[in-house]
């Protein structure tokens, strides 16, 4: 355990020296850093879920992403899984759905599951979002659960007229705002650091990453939302979601205790697949 402490932290001290001496060289390697993916196994059960969906490859600017595809209903819906995950975590919503009413889509982001490489950052994804709507065309549900929501919302902001009837979030960060605090703490960076890691992903995104925030996808959509989040979540907190909902309170909401970040219980499949078919 110790270990596991100090490592971070060595990192850290060597990201804080680098911010002085090289901050452009410091700053990349950060960024580097914060989009390598541990991808995450896929179960026997996943692989006997994929075996039954067909897969389409999707070209970005300079990676690929994989799209699964069950059903062959006439509404689209389509699933978006988190940071190190991959599609198999569907596999209970798949099971729930009607197969004849629904086609339903699950995206391996770049980095994770079936597809190659082995990095992601939510520029990446939103690019691989965007590639997704254009190939399968109108969507009646978009449900996230973790990072996708701030890809969902980044792309969101940017395009407010993407044709997707409803957004279903789940476990969602406040925003970009959340990754850079945690990758802070984690890491034990100084504010020079974070100040050059900032300047530098602003490089990058097409929008200044302080504006992907859940709240300003909140604010701005128009379509019926369902946000799902755990009182005890550890990964993404619950303080920041809950301020939102005071803020935004026709937002419709299920907040569980006890499920944490994951939540993978019968409970909130029902709400979800009831979302998706009101």
């Amino acid at each position: 355990m110790y270990m596991k402490q100090i490592i971070p932290k060595a990192i850290g001290f060597f990201l804080n020296a680098a911010a002085i001496i090289a901050p452009e060289w410091g700053a990349n390697f950060a960024f580097n850093l914060l989009c390598k993916v541990r991808r995450a196994g896929i179960s026997e059960k996943g692989k006997a879920f994929f075996k039954k969906a067909t897969q389409h490859t999707l070209m970005l600017e300079n990676n690929s992403a994989v799209l699964h595809k069950w059903g062959c209903g006439s509404k689209n819906i389509l699933f978006l899984h988190g940071w190190e995950s991959n599609s198999q975590r569907w596999l209970p919503y798949y099971t729930m759905l009607e197969k004849q009413k629904y086609t339903i889509y699950a995206l391996d982001a770049p980095g994770h599951g079936m597809s190659k490489g082995g990095k992601l950052n939510v520029e990446v994804f939103r690019q691989a979002i965007e590639a997704t709507l254009s190939h399968i065309g109108p969507v009646d549900t978009i449900i996230g659960h973790s990072l996708s929501n701030t890809a969902i919302g980044y792309c969101y902001v940017m395009n407010p007229t993407i044709n997707v009837k409803k957004f279903i979030v789940m476990g969602a960060a406040s925003g970009m705002d959340a990754v850079f605090t945690y990758f802070k703490e984690i890491l034990g960076l100084s504010r020079r650091s974070v100040s050059n890691l900032s300047k530098m992903v602003n490089t990058i995104f097409k929008i200044p990453h302080q504006d992907i925030k859940l709240s300003s996808f909140l604010e701005k959509v128009t379509q019926p939302v369902l946000l799902i989040h755990d009182k005890n979540d550890a990964i993404t907190p619950y303080k920041p979601i809950e301020k939102v909902l005071k803020k935004l309170p026709t937002i419709n909401s299920f907040i569980t205790c006890g499920l944490k970040h994951d939540l993978k219980a019968q409970e909130v499949y029902t709400k979800v697949i009831a979302f998706i078919d009101s």
